[in-house]
Formats: structure tokens, sequence, C-alpha cells
């Protein structure tokens, strides 16, 4: 089993580099070593892993598929190994999150919850995959959407879902910005999730004019660049509260309540007392920003 390991390990490393030096040098092992891993693999597979030419190399299609979900599974045991140290020194609980909502809302209110928690070690880590219940190296889940039914699993909600166009303030005071003035302004849009402003739009009840937008791939930079007075952009409760309350951004349309929730997640193991101060602190602290609101 520790070869087939190893060996797996030395393919994620190669195929995510896409060069047998790099893993090497990654790996602090010789070239050779790795390729006699990948070649272990592939004989213990039946499967042809990598396309090789005279200087290259290059995944087939289906070891793309097979990569990514060793890349996950690796992923997984370093965090599980991570939790299990941890908790060897202290109680510690594994926190997971998209990772706007970790840099703009958690992340600054961590000491809080650990006060909270009487002192338990609280880690966070990013994800965007579904929540997976065999994965015992994540004791929290983070959410917004629907409501899940997750056999294993309890799932409470903690805060309704809101979002709402932001401004700099700085923009407001250099110009009078009505509703209509609002779509002169430069739209900030991303990639992922995708539609912020369409579905914005229809569940206000708003249409603003068409317009190119500016292209970002990630919430927390276009609302990044809303604080810089570079637009306007779409922005969820979370990562829009602490930037109302400093008077970095406005929310001059206000903020659409949603019919999702942001959610906890967390396996029926779990220890039920660590778990209900963890939702009554996110009850507590997000109250607190839809009050921001206004």
């Amino acid at each position: 089993m520790l070869h087939l390991l190893n060996a797996m390990r030395a393919f994620e490393v190669a195929a995510r580099l896409g060069s047998i030096r790099r893993a090497a040098e990654e790996l602090r092992v010789s070239d050779g070593a790795v390729s006699r891993h990948i070649k272990n693999l592939e004989d213990e597979l039946g499967v042809t892993l990598f396309e090789r030419g005279n200087r290259s190399m290059r995944l087939t299609p289906a070891a793309a598929a097979f990569a990514a979900t060793v890349t996950e599974a690796l992923a997984s045991i370093s965090r599980g190994t991570e939790h299990l140290r941890a908790l060897h020194d202290q109680s510690t609980i594994m926190l997971t999150a998209p990772d706007t909502f970790l840099l703009r809302w958690l992340v600054p209110r961590l000491q809080s919850l650990e006060k909270a928690l009487g002192g338990i070690s609280v880690r966070v880590t990013t994800w965007t995959r579904e929540i997976n219940p065999a994965d015992r190296s994540i004791d929290i889940y983070v959410g917004v959407g629907r409501l899940l039914d997750i056999p294993g699993m309890v799932v409470s909600p903690v805060a309704p879902e809101t979002f709402g166009p932001v401004i700099s303030p700085m923009l407001q005071r250099e110009r009078s910005l009505d509703a209509a003035a609002l779509w002169q302004l430069p739209r900030l849009d991303i990639r992922w999730p995708p539609d912020m402003w369409t579905n914005w739009a229809r569940e206000a009840g708003h249409n603003p004019t068409a317009r190119d937008s500016v292209w970002y791939d990630s919430l927390s930079f276009s609302v990044q660049a809303a604080e810089a007075g570079q637009g306007i952009a779409i922005g969820p409760g979370p990562a829009i509260w602490d930037a109302l309350e400093h008077n970095r951004l406005v929310a001059p349309l206000g903020m659409v309540t949603r019919s999702g929730h942001w959610f906890l997640a967390w396996r029926e193991d779990r220890s039920h007392r660590t778990m209900q101060l963890v939702r009554r602190w996110f009850e507590a602290e997000m109250a607190r920003g839809l009050a921001l609101e206004g």
C-alpha cells in the first residue's frame, strides 16, 4: 500500500507541474525515481497515464480526471494529518468556507470565534466542491444557497442570503448618483459564481441599462475594485458588511433578501456542545452584519 501511495504522490506532482524534472525537485528525489513510480502506477492500473514525446509529457484524457481525484484525495489526507496532529496538542476544529467569505468576513473574526469556544483552536481552508460527509478532515462546512438534505449531517441555517450593488462613497461625493446614473458607472462582474448581475436585476425588480462589464476572476477582486472607486459591483452580505461599517462601501439601492441561506453543516457524530457554540456565534455575528444593511 505504501508503494502505491508514493506512486500516486509522484504522479500527482508530475501531473500538476507537467514535468518529471520539476516533480523530482519538489519531492526531493531523482528524476529516475519519479519515472519509476509513474511506471509502477501504470503497471498497477493497467492504464497509460502520460503521452510522452521527445521533450514533453501530457496527461491522457482519462488520466486528467484521475489526477484531479488524486489531488483532492491527497489534500484530504494532508488536512486529516494536520488535524490529527493538532488534536494531539490541543482541541482543534477544521472549518471550510468559500474563499471570499473567509477573506472578507471570517478571518478577521477568528479570535472572537476561538474566544467563544473557550480557547478551541479554529483552522480554516477553502472549498469549492460538494460537501463530502466521508471527508473526516473537515469538521464544519460554511455554505450558501438552498438548504441541503445530507444523510448523516446536520445542516443549520445561520442567516438569510442577501446581496446588492455597492460603490465607493467617494463616487457618491464626486457626483449625484440616482438610479439611472449608477448604471453609467463601470460594471464590475465575475466569472464565478456566474450571472450575479442578472440574478440581482431580476430579484430586485430593476432593469439596468446594458453595458460592457469589467471582468474579474474572483468576487473578492470585484468588491475590492469597488472599494477603490473603480465602478459598481454586486456584493453578498458577508463580503461587504465590514466595508459598510467602516464607510469603505455604500449600498445605494439597498440589499435584496434571497430565498437561500448561509448555513453550517457538520457530521452528526461531532460534539453537540461545540457545534452549537459555533452555530450561536455565527448567528449573532451575522445578525450584526445584517443590521448594517439598513
